[in-house]
């Protein structure tokens, strides 16, 4: 008889980045975690450093994978990153900037202007969000002009 394959899933979060292998089932066979390494330059401020969370997600993987009786089970994997949190890149895939978290409030100005520009209730009706700091176009904004 065959092993049961596993799937991975891994979940780049605010605080914890965990793994976790499940049966296709759902029964969990194997978890690992490691905190989010989270940077506050100055208040209203966070960020998260590319290489240091790729860092840890491995980190993360490996823990998981050496508490498998065989790696190989693993048939695929999954992930989901911290929401509204994104790191532009360069041709090469290589990080251009930090990636600004979600909670970061650095954007205000970004915000207000679009609500100016556009009008919140045009902007919600076009894309189903809100203005608000959080959302990526601010950070795309504040990038560009920063």
């Amino acid at each position: 008889m065959s092993a049961t394959p596993l799937l991975v899933g891994v979940d780049c979060g605010t605080t914890t980045i965990k793994a976790i292998a499940f049966t296709p089932n759902g029964r969990v066979v194997a978890a690992a975690g490691v905190p989010t390494p989270t940077q506050y330059p100055r208040p209203g401020w966070a960020y998260y450093a590319p290489d240091e969370l790729w860092s840890c997600t491995v980190d993360a993987l490996r823990q998981l994978t050496a508490a498998l009786d065989d790696p190989a089970r693993i048939a695929g994997i999954a992930v989901a990153s911290i929401g509204e949190t994104g790191v532009p890149l360069d041709r090469s895939g290589r990080p251009l900037a930090e990636a600004i978290a979600w909670f970061d409030n650095r954007t205000e100005a970004q915000a207000r202007r679009l609500n100016a520009t556009i009008g919140g209730a045009r902007f919600f009706a076009a894309t189903g969000l809100p203005v608000i700091p959080i959302f990526s176009l601010c950070k795309m904004l504040w990038l560009q002009e920063e």
